[in-house]
């Protein structure tokens, strides 16, 4: 299984890579603004978990699934592209 790739574009945008799928995010959890740089992504389940109060948005949907109530998750969903260098 591929490990997920975070990345942060700019102040307001997270990026994750996790295999062919790439997510982009807002850089701030709905809940209490948690950079999500800093997050946890299963990808398994492609969920990830903000390290502030531990907030849980599914990447496919951006629904909140666990956590503190907050909003969803703004996500936009493409592919990789491909020759990209992930670390």
């Amino acid at each position: 299984m591929n490990e997920p790739v975070i990345r942060q574009p700019s102040m307001d945008e997270v990026v994750i890579t996790v295999g062919e799928r790439e997510f982009r995010i807002a850089a701030e959890c709905p809940h209490r603004k948690g950079r999500l740089v800093h997050a946890h992504v299963n990808p398994r389940t492609l969920r990830i978990t903000c390290p502030l109060h531990k907030s849980v948005f599914d990447l496919a949907t951006g629904c909140r699934v666990a956590g503190p109530v907050s909003g969803d998750l703004p996500v936009t969903e493409g592919q990789a592209q491909r020759g990209e260098t992930r670390r």
